[in-house]
């Protein structure tokens, strides 16, 4: 038995012991992710439109992590909403910081490792690294939309009689509290994944300016502003389209309670 396989059935059993039947749930969510993932990147290889495919992606992925673990009421239907909205509005930014910056393709010490193969792989490069911030992000954004309408929906309920400009303050203070929480978890995520190669080049000499100014380095580290930048703009929009979404719920519970 592999080292996979075991701590695989240890993630299993330890989610099934302490989630119970949404743990087993969830545990079956991240094989549907893992498809889902694999799926979008066949469809890429074989020439669709890479900004389609990112944006399908984002909402078949959020409504996965939304809809089937936490069922469909008005507090996921705002986390979808405002995942949404906030991914249009990544995918614009990481398009103009990736044509601005340059980043696209394989960086010097990548092509070292490629160069014996041909890079006539027919996909656009700049459209592919929107593609993958986007997947490296898009788990954040959804925690924390969900995050903030939730407490949102529990609040509303024990005091019905809040104004939508109060719920959108209440959210915005639970977005506040859970934010540098987030943006540290993008940032220890893509450091993470590159301490080796940082080592790598201290090992090597490299002064801390070439590795600053080092294409690989302005990579992940516009990733990380990028990922930041994801999950502060979704608390506003997201505060804002719960606090809506709710006051037009008990509008509609008042008509129907009335005609009733």
């Amino acid at each position: 038995m592999s080292a996979i396989t075991i701590l695989g059935l240890i993630l299993f059993v330890l989610m099934l012991i302490f989630g119970g039947k949404k743990g087993l749930i969830s545990y079956m969510t991240l094989f549907l992710n893992f498809v889902i993932l694999l799926i979008a990147i066949v469809i890429i290889i074989f020439g669709a439109p890479i900004y389609l495919v990112t944006l399908i992606f984002c909402i078949i992925i959020a409504a996965c992590n939304l809809f089937i673990l936490n069922s469909y009421n008005t507090k996921t239907k705002a986390a979808f909403y405002a995942t949404i909205l906030t991914t249009v509005i990544l995918i614009l930014a990481i398009y103009l910081s990736v044509s601005i910056g340059d980043l696209q393709g394989f960086t010097t010490e990548e092509q070292d490792e490629t160069y014996i193969f041909s890079m006539n792989i027919g996909i656009d490069m700049i459209k592919f690294m929107v593609f993958t911030i986007v997947l490296a992000v898009i788990a954040a954004v959804i925690d924390l939309a969900i995050t903030i309408s939730s407490p949102m929906c529990e609040l509303n309920e024990t005091n019905p009689e809040l104004t939508q400009k109060e719920l959108f303050h209440s959210g915005m203070r639970v977005g506040r509290e859970i934010l540098a929480t987030s943006a540290n978890t993008i940032y220890l995520a893509y450091f993470g994944g590159q301490l080796t190669l940082f080592f790598w080049f201290f090992k090597l000499n490299y002064s801390f300016g070439h590795v600053i100014n080092s294409k690989i380095f302005a990579q992940e580290f516009i990733s990380i502003l990028l990922g930041g930048i994801a999950v502060a703009i979704s608390i506003p929009i997201t505060a804002w389209l719960t606090a809506i979404l709710i006051k037009r719920q008990n509008i509609s519970s008042s008509q129907n309670n009335q005609q009733s």
